[in-house]
């Protein structure tokens, strides 16, 4: 498997739940909002937490209300059972129904984006703009394959995975040790859903801006846009803009926070401007 099939086959762990708690669909939390203007709405996944996202959330902030959403699962929201991505969707409609008026620009990392994806197509009315950070929009290997690796050394397959998403080593183990405290009946379902997952084709009929943030290890340096968006799925998607953030891993958040806020921002303000590709060294 490639180190970008590796990578981001497994990033659907940016959406790992924080409890198996079960109960009936409700609205996602909204975990923390702040600033004034136009909203951004984040929705974040495993190791998104208000902490991670605070350094690129306060300069948003300046000219963006800023509001961090939990979707079933993480902080306080618990899970649904039985879960699936359509659940996901409803709960974070129905947050961004009662916080805003106006449509948002939504703005998701990992499976988190694959979340907001779905909420953008599902419900158009809602979503003026999409920014997607390290998110593929279909699964990245076979089903036999990702299972396999699961099943026969999770926390091994855990490790090389994690060591791969970090920026270097340390950074890798200190994301392993987070997940790996998680229990693995509750981690698992999340990842074959992300397995399982394959948005391509509704997406490719969104008709609001869409951004594309990826890291080198999801856009490698050299390979031509045209050939990254067919593996990611977004070969046949309109109106979208896509970025490769240099020197920086999966969680771009955490190593390049005033790149990822000015790219959003502009892309906030500006939705519009047309189909732009572009790689962003480093500042």
């Amino acid at each position: 498997m490639s180190l970008r099939a590796t990578v981001l086959a497994f990033a659907a762990l940016a959406l790992v739940p924080f409890g198996a708690r079960t109960f009936p669909p409700q609205p996602a939390p909204l975990a923390a909002a702040f600033g004034q203007g136009p909203a951004i709405f984040l929705v974040r996944g495993l190791d998104d937490g208000t902490g991670c996202w605070l350094p690129t959330a306060r300069i948003l902030a300046r000219r963006h209300r800023v509001v961090f959403v939990d979707l079933p699962g993480h902080g306080v929201s618990a899970m649904p059972e039985p879960f699936s991505l359509a659940r996901a969707t409803r709960v974070l409609d129905v947050a961004l129904a009662r916080a805003s008026r106006e449509p948002v620009v939504l703005v998701g990392h990992s499976l988190g984006g694959l979340v907001a994806a779905a909420e953008a197509c599902a419900h158009p009315g809602r979503v003026r703009a999409l920014a997607l950070i390290e998110t593929a929009l279909r699964p990245q290997a076979t089903w036999m394959e990702r299972r396999a690796a699961l099943d026969r050394d999770y926390a091994g397959t855990l490790r090389q995975v994690y060591a791969a998403l970090g920026r270097d080593s340390a950074q890798g183990e200190a994301l392993y040790r987070e997940v790996a405290a998680l229990d693995p009946a509750v981690v698992k379902p999340w990842i074959r859903l992300a397995f399982a997952t394959d948005l391509s084709t509704r997406v490719a009929r969104l008709q609001c801006p869409l951004l594309v943030v990826l890291a080198p290890r999801s856009w490698p340096k050299g390979e031509p846009w045209v050939e990254t968006a067919a593996a990611l799925g977004f070969g046949a998607v309109p109106r979208v803009r896509a970025v490769r953030v240099d020197s920086c891993g999966h969680f771009v958040m955490l190593d390049r926070p005033d790149e990822l806020a000015r790219l959003i921002g502009r892309f906030a303000d500006a939705p519009d401007g047309g189909p732009v590709v572009l790689a962003m060294p480093p500042g």
